[in-house]
C-alpha cells in the first residue's frame, strides 16, 4: 500500500474511539470519531457483507468535520464477535439496534447510513428505532434482493490456507467484478480494506441478501429515505430502474441519485460524489 493510502487507513485508526457492547453474548465493536460534535447530529454507519467500518474509509474525514460519527462492525465481521445461531436478518438487526441505543444512550436522535448488506438490516432498525431515527440512506444496497446470477455472482473462490500472495490476484479479480466499475477504483487502498475484510469475515450474508427483507421493511418507514447507488452497480435487480420505480412506489418523498460511472462500492470509488451528496442530505433540516 502506498503512503498516501497507508496514511489515511491508519490515521483514521489512531484517531478513533473504540466502544464496545454486548447484546445477547455478542461483542460488538464501533469506532468513533467527531466527538467534539457530539451536541450535533449523530450518525450511525453500517458496511457491507464480508466488511467493516473501513467501508467508509473515504467518507468518515469528511463526515467527521460536521458530525459524531459511530461505524460498527457488524456481528461476525471486522472485529466483532458472531451473532448467536441460528440468525437471521430479523435477529441481527434486534442487535445492531440494542447496541445502537448503548453507544447512543445520551443522543436523542440519529441518522443512519447504511452500504450493501448493512441496508438489509437498516430498515428493520429504522422500524425498531422509530422513535429518535431522523433518515435512512442507502448506498448501493439490492433493494429488491441479490439473484443467482449476473456478474456480482461470477466470483472466484479463494481457498482456505492459500498464502496471501496466491490469494491477492483472486481477491483482485473479485474486487473489479463485485465492487467498482472502473478497474482503476481497485487501488491498493480498496485491495488491502478488502483482503483485511474477507480475512476477518465470518457473517454468512448471501442468503438473506436474496430475501425481499429490505424491499418489505422500507414500507411505512418512520423517517426520511435517500438512494445513492453507481450506475454501473452489478448487485441491482432487476436494474437500476426497476429499483427507482419500487422506491418511488412505496415512497413517494425518497430521494434518489445515480453516479455515473461507477460501480457497487460507490462511496469509495466516487468519493467526491457521495461526500458532497452526504452533506447536503445530512444539513437538510
Amino acid at each position: 500500500m502506498n503512503a498516501q493510502a497507508n496514511y489515511l487507513l491508519n490515521n483514521l485508526i489512531e484517531r478513533s474511539n473504540v466502544l464496545h457492547s454486548n447484546i445477547n453474548g455478542c461483542r460488538l465493536v464501533w469506532r468513533e470519531w467527531g466527538c467534539q460534535n457530539v451536541g450535533r447530529q449523530s450518525i450511525v454507519l453500517l458496511h457491507g457483507g464480508s466488511g467493516a467500518w473501513n467501508h467508509w474509509v473515504r467518507n468518515i474525514p469528511v463526515l467527521e468535520k460536521d458530525f459524531h460519527i459511530l461505524a460498527l462492525d457488524l456481528p461476525g465481521c471486522g472485529d466483532s464477535s458472531d451473532p448467536p445461531k441460528p440468525y437471521d436478518a430479523e435477529s441481527l438487526a434486534a442487535i445492531v439496534s440494542s447496541s445502537i441505543d448503548e453507544v447512543l444512550k445520551n443522543h436523542s436522535s440519529f441518522g443512519l447510513i447504511a452500504f450493501s448488506f448493512g441496508g438489509f438490516l437498516s430498515g428493520l432498525i429504522a422500524h425498531l428505532q422509530k422513535q429518535r431515527i431522523n433518515r435512512l440512506t442507502l448506498i448501493g444496497s439490492p433493494i429488491l434482493g441479490l439473484t443467482g446470477i449476473g456478474p456480482a455472482n461470477d466470483l472466484i473462490e479463494v481457498p482456505k490456507g492459500i498464502s496471501k500472495t496466491e490469494a491477492v490476484p483472486l481477491y483482485l479479480h473479485n474486487l473489479r467484478k463485485l465492487m467498482v466499475f472502473k478497474p482503476e477504483a481497485a487501488d491498493e487502498l480498496a485491495l488491502e480494506i478488502h483482503v483485511e475484510n474477507m480475512a476477518k469475515a465470518r457473517l454468512r450474508s448471501r442468503g438473506i441478501a436474496r430475501t425481499s427483507i429490505l424491499a418489505e421493511s422500507l414500507k411505512n418507514l418512520p423517517c426520511s429515505l435517500q438512494c445513492i447507488f453507481g450506475e454501473k452497480d452489478t448487485t441491482l435487480h432487476p436494474d437500476l430502474a426497476g429499483v427507482k420505480k419500487y422506491v418511488e412506489d412505496i415512497h413517494p418523498g425518497a430521494s434518489f441519485y445515480i453516479i455515473e460511472d461507477a460501480g457497487h462500492w460507490v462511496q469509495f470509488e466516487a468519493y467526491e460524489k457521495v461526500n458532497s451528496i452526504l452533506q447536503e442530505i445530512l444539513h437538510e433540516d
